[in-house]
């Protein structure tokens, strides 16, 4: 058992006047998600590699945000309306223009483990972290890089998002180890013959595909995902056993250019499709969300309301999150639009805060916050926020896209929002990931405080095994 205790001391530069705020925390359950079982894919070996030392890696970030943040162990990332002040990473020093990020304080920071315990220490001088700080969150040491956004933050290669749990092994994509036609936004699709995977169900043991099969009609496919259970009478490398088809009819689809993808927040899958790769203002094209709790089917008639071209190419042009649709211009800079589902008129143009083109596709989406990952040479991350409808980078320079020539595809996990299995069709399989600016502490403070350009700041966490 874990707990904790926080504290801030700010030092006013002029005067040498010290204001001390001490605060315990919460432990949420991001640690213990982090260590489920996950089947035959779970590795320990990549989870020794990646993630040891654990007080290091899984606890050597930082977060302050400007809001409180609900004290619930299931808290597991923040709100998109509660916005990043400050951050750091165990062992590092900034260097960069950024001023989001402190330094890590070697001195006095310690591993005690007669006593079991770790004390992080981390300085912030008088450009950095400026703002109201309502709560303090330990993360992933790469969470602590700026990882929900800076105006000034500098991209980098050395700090992913996502880190791996596994060895791959278990392909959901790749034809030859499914026993199926399978594929994903990577591979594209053949009208009546691919099966896209778009959802897995872990609890339920379930992968689950949908085959496009007419304009009116899908096929959804369940095979096992090996993660609760095995047959010894088949391979979980080569095939995967399936298990049953339904079809969902009476839809509208338009096949010629078609872009998927499953929501967390509503648990739906949507396609968004249209009859050309692109659409001027005033051009049309269709949302179908299909409810996976009972399979219901909700259409939407869109309109371009935009004031230019929007780009309708891809099995990623759309992504739908929250009762939002984001779609990129078709022409340089490349902003973004929010669309809200069903009602055309409310259209926002999100401001590019800290970057003259939006690069990439969207690739997932966690409480209102739509990451948009690009490499081609550089390393481009992008974070769209819902609440406040700018574009943010953080320093991270990508999830898991690294330095592959791939286009990586990131399938969610039903009701784990940590969790997503990395493919790219028939040419490599990644495995699981877990997303890493996760908050593993939960600190609100008892009341705001105010960091200002004449502060110094030291934030102390000690964390405390019993």
């Amino acid at each position: 058992m874990l707990k904790g205790k926080m504290i801030i001391e700010m030092t006013d530069v002029h005067t040498g006047k010290t204001e001390k705020v001490v605060e315990h925390n919460m432990i949420t359950n991001a640690l213990s998600e982090i260590f489920k079982p996950l089947g035959l894919a779970k590795d320990p070996s990549i989870l020794y590699n990646t993630f040891a030392p654990y007080y290091q890696k899984l606890l050597g970030g930082i977060l302050l945000f400007d809001k409180e943040i609900g004290e619930n162990p299931n808290t597991l990332y923040p709100p998109a309306d509660v916005a990043l002040v400050g951050c750091a990473a165990y062992g590092t020093q900034n260097n960069t223009k950024g001023t989001k990020r402190g330094g890590y304080n070697q001195t006095e920071s310690e591993i005690n483990l007669t006593d079991r315990y770790m004390k992080f220490v981390y300085d912030f001088t008088t450009s950095q972290a400026n703002g109201t700080i309502s709560c303090v969150c330990l993360t992933n040491v790469n969470g602590g890089y700026t990882s929900y956004g800076g105006a000034d933050a500098v991209l980098s290669s050395s700090y992913p998002l996502g880190a791996r749990v596994d060895d791959g092994s278990l392909q959901y994509v790749y034809s030859s180890y499914t026993g199926g036609n399978t594929g994903d936004k990577y591979s594209g699709y053949t009208v009546g013959t691919t099966e896209l995977l778009f959802l897995i169900d872990r609890e339920n043991d379930i992968a689950y595909y949908f085959r496009i099969d007419s304009a009116s009609k899908i096929t959804i496919v369940k095979r096992r995902a090996y993660l609760k259970s095995v047959s010894v009478l088949t391979s979980p490398y080569s095939k995967k056993e399936h298990i049953e088809n339904f079809a969902i009819e009476g839809l509208s689809l338009n096949t010629s250019y078609v872009s998927y993808n499953f929501d967390h927040a509503t648990n739906c899958l949507y396609i968004t499709t249209s009859s050309a790769s692109y659409k001027d203002a005033g051009g049309a094209f269709n949302i179908t969300k299909i409810d996976i709790s009972n399979w219901t089917v909700t259409k939407y008639n869109m309109t371009n309301t935009a004031n230019e071209r929007i780009s309708t190419s891809g099995t990623r042009f759309a992504f739908c999150h929250n009762g939002f649709v984001y779609i990129k211009a078709y022409n340089s800079p490349y902003d973004i639009y929010k669309f809200e589902i069903g009602n055309s008129a409310n259209v926002v143009k999100m401001k590019r805060n800290s970057s003259s083109t939006i690069s990439g596709q969207a690739q997932l989406a966690v409480n209102g916050r739509v990451y948009y990952e690009y490499y081609n040479g550089n390393y481009i991350l992008h974070i769209a926020n819902e609440a406040t409808d700018e574009v943010l980078n953080p320093e991270n320079g990508y999830i898991y896209c690294g330095s592959s020539k791939y286009q990586y595809c990131y399938t969610p996990v039903l009701n784990e929002p940590m969790l997503y299995f990395v493919s790219c069709g028939g040419q490599t399989t990644i495995g699981y990931i877990i997303l890493l600016n996760y908050l593993a502490t939960i600190n609100n403070l008892p009341e705001p405080v105010t960091k200002t350009s004449d502060k110094t700041m030291k934030v102390t966490y000690i964390i405390q095994e019993q």
